[in-house]
């Protein structure tokens, strides 16, 4: 409630976020140093690892790290990792639809297609967000762009007019439907569909939650002198008329109301929900009661209503909240108020863009934070996500991008799905029933990242030192190099750098190659380097970051 209090208030102009003063409660945080948080950035930015060229520029000099963090700003890698953020936010990334894959006839009872639609239908409002952010325009455009992106899976299915060739790009309705950014896509209302008798209620509630930051569900509810859950004639008049529900429901019915081109008369119907409806935009006054309004102000439909919306202090402060609570890898609580204000003055100053926003994110205490000191409280310790864990799609973009190898079955990717895959297993978001990702590690999550790591380290040996294709890990060692020789101390010491963003031991240099040598004498030396790499994938040390 204070931040809804303080919406309208106009904070003066502060300086960059990288010059702002610590809060009181940044004291007793410890930073990482410089080469582990270089590895966090490129995780957090990129979702992958830094190179081994950029780890050496910032041993040699650690005033590299933010020209760094600059570049892996306009990293190509950005769109896909922003995509995977965003993801556990709006959790349009689910498995199942109401309409599946095999009403559409282009892949009708073609099973190979179902994980392709599924996840092209769920990223499409993901992937807007994520082209505006890397095309560097500004964030409002999330709600006000007369444009999607769409891929060749959707462009056949829905009216869409897409400009071929292949791959994500923008793409445009031509279905009469308002330029509402994301609030136009029919991806967002796919997931977060509505039923004859909830009225779009539930898809107010959700751009609440969304853009506001403002969750109608976490406020506390009464059921004193309420009617029968199924006296729907009695429901809608306490709605209209019990100050208990009223509450919630004088804000919510009107946004509700502006909603209506995307209601749909019946369920489970393709022509229903793959279009938009400009004859029932008016339906919300007669069905719900109420006129379009964004909390009092009337709108003139959902483009207005975007409008209105992007202009909403509100929606600044909730974006510095949302970004902040998806790198600091935990919820934002009342203690982070005057850190999301200063996030907030950043964005603001950056012209309302995302990447200057996420630079200043990347320049607080909490981000940077590996530990406390001794000035750190029981209250710290039990709030800050210090060493955080890799969960599943920053595992698979991770290993992916160092070995080449990505774990797919019957067409699904394991670790982004839970059909048949891994994806809540290996601790990542449904967005139906799990919604946060896992913080800490678990039984489910330790078996998976095995797996994981047995498989990429099975590809690598096979594709590097086998084959003798290009190589992506291993950069000098072959099959039969042995521990003592020049090629495998270095090789594993670089690799050590590269996977950890720290030093090998000698200790830990004697363990590996014991390792080796005792695979090797039991089996055979591919099975001797498929031990080593799995092990070392699989160490805490690359899993949290």
């Amino acid at each position: 409630m204070i931040f809804l209090l303080l919406a309208c208030v106009d904070p003066p102009a502060t300086p960059p976020a990288s010059e702002l003063p610590a809060v009181a409660s940044d004291m007793g945080l410890k930073s990482l140093d410089e080469s582990r948080l270089l590895r966090r950035m490129s995780l957090d930015i990129r979702g992958i690892l830094p190179s081994l060229q950029d780890l050496d520029a910032v041993d040699a000099d650690p005033k590299q790290l933010e020209r760094l963090r600059d570049s892996y700003l306009d990293d190509p890698h950005v769109q896909e990792r922003l995509v995977q953020l965003l993801a556990e936010r709006w959790h349009t990334r689910v498995d199942e639809f109401l309409v599946p894959y095999w009403e559409y006839q282009p892949y009708a009872d073609d099973p190979r297609y179902e994980y392709a639609v599924e996840r092209a239908i769920g990223e499409e409002p993901l992937r807007l967000m994520a082209y505006i952010a890397t095309q560097d325009r500004p964030w409002p455009e999330i709600v006000t762009a007369d444009y999607t992106v769409a891929n060749e899976i959707l462009a056949p299915i829905w009216p869409l007019d897409y400009p071929g060739g292949g791959g994500w790009q923008v793409s445009r309705y031509e279905d009469g439907r308002p330029a509402a950014g994301v609030l136009s896509t029919n991806g967002l209302w796919w997931r977060y569909y509505t039923t004859v008798s909830n009225l779009n209620r539930g898809r107010a509630a959700a751009v609440a939650r969304l853009l506001l930051c403002e969750d109608y569900l976490a406020r506390p509810v009464t059921f004193s002198n309420s009617v029968a859950l199924v006296d729907q004639d009695g429901i809608e008049e306490a709605l209209r008329s019990n100050p208990y529900c009223m509450g919630c429901h004088s804000s919510i019915d009107p946004i509700a109301s502006a909603l209506f081109g995307f209601w749909q008369a019946g369920e489970y119907n393709t022509d229903e929900m793959d279009h938009y409806h400009p004859e029932r935009e008016r339906l919300g006054v007669s069905v719900i009661g109420t006129a379009p309004e964004w909390y009092g102000v009337p709108v003139d439909g959902l483009a207005e209503m975007g409008s209105r919306i992007a202009a909403d202090p509100r929606f600044a402060r909730c974006t510095a909240r949302s970004m902040a609570e998806l790198l600091w890898r935990r919820p934002v609580e009342i203690e982070d108020f005057s850190r999301v204000e200063q996030l907030r003055d950043a964005y603001l100053e950056g012209g309302e863009r995302l990447k200057p926003l996420i630079a200043a994110v990347t320049d607080t205490a909490v981000y940077r934070a590996g530990g406390l000191d001794s000035k750190g409280t029981e209250q710290q310790e039990a709030r800050e996500n210090t060493l955080r864990l890799m969960t599943a799609p920053l595992l698979a973009s991770s290993i992916e991008e160092l070995t080449g190898y990505r774990w797919v079955e019957r067409g699904f990717d394991q670790l982004d799905n839970d059909s048949i895959g891994y994806r809540i297993l290996g601790g990542g978001v449904d967005g139906s029933y799990v919604t946060r990702a896992q913080q800490t590690p678990g039984m489910t999550w330790a078996l998976t990242v095995q797996r994981l790591a047995e498989g990429a380290a099975e590809h690598v040996v096979q594709q590097e030192l086998e084959r003798g294709q290009t190589r992506r890990l291993l950069a000098q060692v072959q099959l039969n190099s042995q521990p003592g020789s020049q090629e495998f101390e270095e090789e594993l010491a670089a690799l050590y750098w590269r996977l950890y963003a720290q030093k090998a031991g000698a200790d830990w240099k004697t363990a590996i190659g014991e390792l080796w040598t005792s695979v090797a004498s039991a089996e055979d030396e591919k099975a001797a380097w498929v031990a080593v790499i799995s092990v070392m994938l699989r160490d805490p040390l690359f899993t949290g970051y």
